[in-house]
């Protein structure tokens, strides 16, 4: 009895053995294919920049039988970028299990590793790809772009660069060219006419002033100045007192407080006892300030520095991008009744909620770009597996977490960014 027990225990253990041999293993490298059942994603080794955690569940026995769709994601998954990457990857995840699609295959590559990004780029071309989606910087895009232009193979970069769209080349981002427009349509319908612009002295720059200009040239009744700061090494300061022709001011209010004086009348000292609390005297040559820069840091000093040369938000209307759509921006008191493009910020904030209850981390501000595209194409594919980029156009457009938006076959995707006004320390939705 005692013998037969040991054979039956000794059975069961290499029985045990032997199943754990044979688990598929959860650990795939970058550049891998991803069947997408029910997904979850391992967000425990943090500190991995190059391999990617993924536990597929409930794996289904007909794959074979069923029409894939199959799609590269190209994402900066190491190196300085690599949360974005990890972000937008969650994010293309959790759209295509909120679809519930067992149709799509993610083939990853990472984009922060320039050595193998090449390489494994080619390597994937020789398979059947239907579609990539990334990257997000416009260098690695041309890099992409230069490599599949010989094949019909639409990409949709997460990027809001719109010089770089072309035929089968989407940029899916927020565009400089439709902030411009939306912040401009809105602020001539409130009568602003006299704009001051201030802006980087580099190829953003330019492309602001280039925008604003040709809005110009339909718009004639509106003026434009354009002030530019070195990005580089930029003298908050100077720039602020140059804008706002302080020096200039400084000495009107110095000569004006001359003739009262000499005038020596009741109205003349009533007046001297206003002009005496000023730092300036006259009017300011606009009515309007648009503010572009290139990251918010800016936007801060900026804002904290202009009320001192006389550029008050009181008086002067301050005009930001979606820079500002940011909590920083309700606590900065130079921005108090400014207003902003933006996306839509209450959709962004439930997806956010959304996703900090799956990641347990806040999702980076592009996460969204990858949720809408990859969620779209997920549900143009869902029924009847024929998926094809001419179901993009759709002349209606779509609506997604960032707002509606239309992507037309010259690589074009239109947006109608929403306005918002800082008020209180609240975000206030003004169209």
């Amino acid at each position: 009895m005692y013998l037969k027990k040991k054979v039956i225990l000794l059975i069961a253990f290499f029985a045990f053995i032997s199943f754990l041999s044979c688990e598929t293993p959860t650990n795939y490298q970058i550049e891998t294919n991803t069947y997408n059942k029910s997904i979850k994603l391992d967000n425990k080794n943090k500190n991995n920049n190059n391999s990617l955690s993924i536990q597929i569940l409930n794996e289904e026995k007909d794959i074979t039988q069923k029409k894939f769709l199959n799609i590269v994601l190209m994402l900066p998954l190491s190196g300085k970028h690599y949360q974005i990457g990890k972000s937008l990857l969650n994010s293309a995840q959790l759209a295509v299990e909120k679809k519930n699609n067992k149709k799509i295959i993610f083939t990853i590559i990472d984009t922060g590793d320039e050595e193998q990004l090449l390489s494994r780029l080619y390597r994937v071309l020789e398979g059947n790809i239907d579609i990539i989606i990334g990257p997000v910087f416009s260098d690695k895009v041309n890099q992409v772009r230069e490599i599949t232009k010989n094949k019909a193979i639409p990409i949709i970069a997460l990027s809001n660069n719109s010089e770089i769209q072309d035929d089968r080349l989407y940029v899916f981002g927020l565009t400089l060219e439709d902030e411009i427009k939306g912040l401009l349509d809105y602020s001539i319908k409130r009568n602003l006419k006299k704009y001051a612009v201030l802006i980087p002295r580099n190829q953003f720059g330019s492309r602001v002033e280039r925008e604003i200009k040709k809005f110009q040239s339909k718009n004639n009744s509106s003026s434009f100045i354009f002030t530019f700061y070195d990005p580089n090494f930029p003298n908050f300061y100077n720039v602020s007192k140059n804008l706002s022709n302080f020096e200039e001011r400084k000495t009107n209010l110095e000569k004006r407080i001359q003739q009262l004086e000499i005038e020596n009348s009741e109205k003349a000292k009533e007046e001297l006892k206003k002009l005496k609390k000023l730092d300036t005297y006259g009017e300011l040559s606009f009515e309007a300030l648009m503010i572009f820069a290139q990251n918010f840091q800016e936007v801060s000093n900026f804002s904290s520095i202009l009320p001192y040369y006389d550029v008050d938000p009181k008086k002067v209307q301050y005009i930001g991008s979606s820079l500002w759509a940011k909590n920083l921006a309700l606590k900065e008191p130079g921005l108090e009744n400014g207003y902003f493009t933006s996306l839509d910020i209450d959709n962004r904030r439930k997806f956010e909620d959304m996703y900090l209850g799956i990641f347990n981390s806040k999702p980076h501000p592009l996460a969204t770009l990858s949720y809408d595209i990859v969620g779209l194409i997920s549900n143009l594919h869902q029924d009847k597996n024929n998926f094809t980029t001419n179901k993009l156009h759709n002349t209606k457009g779509f609506i997604g977490i960032d707002g509606w938006f239309k992507i037309t076959s010259d690589g074009n995707v239109s947006r109608q960014p929403k306005i918002y006004k800082i008020k209180n320390q609240k975000f206030i939705l003004l169209n």
